[in-house]
């Protein structure tokens, strides 16, 4: 493997871990409850379609806690020196 596939992984790697530790630290879940929060916002239509795109999210956020896991678990298995 060329030193050019490695560098483009690590830029990978680092664009990932940027994105993610940026997500989360913008201000959409404060602004998120303040909207709910307003009279009238939550009909049963409105408070079931938010609840499953929350579920939706978090079993996204678990996905990508076990990839990255089992990423460094494999890559561990590959790399032992």
């Amino acid at each position: 493997m060329s030193s050019n596939h490695i560098e483009g992984l690590n830029k990978e790697i680092t664009a990932l871990s940027d994105a993610l530790a940026h997500l989360g630290r913008g201000t959409t879940a404060a602004d998120l409850i303040k909207i709910i929060h307003n009279p009238g916002w939550t009909t049963p239509a409105e408070f079931a379609y938010l609840r499953s795109l929350l579920s939706a999210a978090q079993a996204h956020v678990a996905a990508i806690e076990n990839l990255q896991k089992d990423m460094l678990a494999a890559s561990r298995l590959v790399g032992e020196r």
